[in-house]
């Protein structure tokens, strides 16, 4: 049993390791346009690092962003033991010194973080759901689809990932107990994912009532955090939160950003659950329907980050239902005997 266990971390190693040499391009491309990112705005995690490594003070990142800890430690162990590849072509005379080699760290990590979600996440749905390599494959290809939703360029890729993680492990109570525990650390939608989840999963099934307890311990301990962080250590919350209100969940069907990035990935996320009601059918997966509430949960939460930002809060939610509409499609699929 032991000798099976580390067989099968050591494939999921090989075909990490494979998928990256294959996609090396992916890096490229993606690192390019990190570079010229005033072509593509995104929250730049990389000054964080430059104010680690000069101490400037222009560069120290504001809240929550800044204690978002393993994504940042993760990305400086990265810039310390990466040989720093410098692309040309790309005129970087007005950044600091530091910023290109802190981008290319940061790109690093985002580039492990997919194709390491795509190999935990099809291992998760063949070894820890036991769905048949039909529903798996499904699964491996939604998941690629859904993942683009999320920011490329942040700290998104490693949140799912490490959700992924937590319920790759989660019949492993220890782990999956210290790994939620942990997670406060490395990003808060994790736990307002995680909270609900396990809080259904425990009303409906009886099950994950250390799960739950975990989730609720870490929410203490990002807030006690926080607290301490604001009120000794002079830390602020990003000016991106001025104004943040209720009007910014608002929708209007008319408008195609908001249709393309907020409201077809909330029609994605809930898709599964409407048609778990409609079908009445489970495919041996221990969910509640109830866990449809999860992704308006995660747009309530977009509050802060406005509209357009409502379908990569909501895609956080990915290792949730992509397992029921894999199973749904292969049912599907069979029911027509296109396999």
């Amino acid at each position: 049993m032991e000798k099976n266990k580390y067989s099968k971390h050591f494939l999921i190693f090989v075909i990490l390791i494979l998928a990256l040499i294959f996609s090396y391009r992916d890096f490229l491309v993606t690192y390019r346009m990190m570079l010229i990112g005033d072509y593509f705005p995104y929250y730049q995690y990389q000054n964080h690092i430059i104010y680690i490594l000069s101490g400037e003070e222009d560069f120290k990142d504001t809240l929550p962003m800044s204690v978002r800890y393993l994504g940042i430690y993760l990305q400086l162990l990265i810039y310390k033991i990466f040989p720093c590849f410098k692309l040309t072509g790309i005129d970087l005379a007005n950044k600091h010194e530091l910023y290109e080699c802190t981008t290319f760290s940061l790109a690093i990590l985002n580039y492990i973080c997919k194709y390491l979600f795509y190999v935990v996440f099809f291992f998760y749905l063949k070894n820890k759901l036991n769905r048949g390599l039909l529903e798996s494959f499904i699964g491996l290809i939604l998941a690629a689809l859904f993942f683009q939703y999320l920011e490329n360029f942040t700290l998104d890729r490693l949140a799912v990932l490490y959700l992924s993680i937590i319920l790759y492990f989660q019949n492993n109570l220890r782990t999956s107990n210290i790994l939620i525990l942990l997670s406060f650390l490395v990003n808060e939608k994790i736990l307002i994912v995680l909270g609900p989840l396990f809080f259904f999963r425990f009303i409906f099934f009886r099950k994950n009532l250390s799960l739950l307890t975990s989730s609720f311990f870490a929410s203490i301990f990002y807030f006690v955090m926080i607290f301490f962080l604001t009120k000794y250590f002079d830390f602020k919350f990003s000016s991106i939160y001025e104004g943040a209100g209720i009007d910014r969940i608002f929708l209007d069907v008319f408008n195609k950003s908001h249709l393309s990035n907020s409201i077809l990935p909330i029609l994605f996320c809930i898709l599964p659950y409407l048609i778990s009601i409609f079908i009445k059918k489970k495919f041996d997966l221990n969910y509640s329907n109830f866990e449809i509430i999860i992704p308006f949960i995660m747009w309530i939460l977009a509050y802060g980050g406005g509209e357009n930002n409502i379908g990569r809060y909501v895609m956080h939610t990915i290792p949730l239902w992509i397992p029921i509409l894999s199973s749904q499609l292969a049912y599907f699929l069979k029911m027509k005997k296109i396999f």
